[in-house]
């Protein structure tokens, strides 16, 4: 069974990338790499909402305990971070650069902890070792893949 954050994550990208094509001319590599941000921006707040909302839910998926204030502030920490990957498609250049590296702290933070929980308690549930493992290395990773593709130059 697919999860919620990988469907919400995959009709992201297909709404993102279809405005972006038809925003113009087709698709450029900037136009692709907002695309990415922005899906990325409501995959985040939808990861947010969901802390926020039904942590007893997210708890379960990741294998920890129920914690709802310590939720509750990652929760808005996601939706901070998916608000920042939302205001991309209207600032361009060092705003997207400062976005890309805030999401690659948080992903990559979050990463170690999750491989943490794997190695300290054995933790294998599927929103720490599986799909949430995985989006935490590998999007900031396509981040900057488009972003080093678009902005070359100053690279």
């Amino acid at each position: 069974m697919i999860s919620l954050p990988i469907i919400i994550l995959i009709i992201s990208l297909i709404i993102t990338f279809t405005v972006a094509y038809f925003q113009g001319n087709g698709m450029t590599r900037e136009r692709a790499l907002i695309a990415y941000l922005v899906a990325t921006g409501i995959s985040l707040i939808f990861g947010g909402i969901g802390h926020i909302f039904a942590p007893q839910i997210v708890s379960k998926q990741i294998g920890w305990k129920v914690a709802p204030q310590f939720q509750f502030e990652i929760g808005i920490a996601n939706i901070a971070f998916g608000i920042l990957s939302l205001l991309t498609f209207f600032y361009r250049k060092e705003f997207i650069l400062s976005t890309i590296i805030a999401t690659t702290i948080w992903g990559w933070g979050n990463s170690i902890g999750h491989i943490y929980s794997y190695l300290k308690d054995g933790n294998i549930s599927p929103g720490n070792t599986g799909w949430a493992l995985y989006f935490d290395i590998l999007m900031p990773l396509i981040s900057i893949f488009l972003y080093k593709n678009v902005y070359h130059k100053y690279i």
